[in-house]
C-alpha cells in the first residue's frame, strides 16, 4: 500500500481519525488550534458579546488541556489558545471598569 497520512486508519473503518490525522499533518499539528482561533472570531463577529467567548474559550481550554490531546499538538498551541483568552479577559475588565 501507498505511504499516506491517515490510510492506516481510513482501511480499518476510523473515517473520523483518518480525516484528523490527513488535517493535522497538513497543518503541522496546528489544527485544533486553528478551529479553536475561528471559532471565537466567529462567535465574536456574530454576538459581539466577548464575555461569551471567554467563558466558552475557558471551557475549551480546560477540556482541551486536561485532555490526552496534548499527544497531538504542539504545547505551544495551548499557550497561543491561553494567550487569547488573557486578552479577552482584558477586554472583559477594562469594559467593567472604564466603560
Amino acid at each position: 500500500m501507498a505511504n499516506v497520512v491517515g490510510w492506516d486508519n481510513l482501511t480499518s473503518g476510523h473515517i473520523i481519525t483518518a480525516v484528523f490525522t490527513m488535517y493535522d499533518a497538513a497543518l503541522v499539528h496546528w489544527t485544533v488550534a486553528i478551529l479553536f482561533l475561528v471559532y471565537q472570531v466567529v462567535l465574536l463577529i456574530k454576538t459581539r458579546n466577548i464575555t461569551l467567548a471567554w467563558v466558552t474559550g475557558i471551557i475549551f481550554a480546560s477540556i482541551y488541556a486536561s485532555t490526552k490531546v496534548l499527544d497531538f499538538v504542539k504545547p505551544i498551541s495551548v499557550q497561543v489558545i491561553f494567550i487569547l483568552l488573557v486578552f479577552e479577559l482584558g477586554g472583559i475588565l477594562y469594559m467593567l471598569l472604564w466603560k
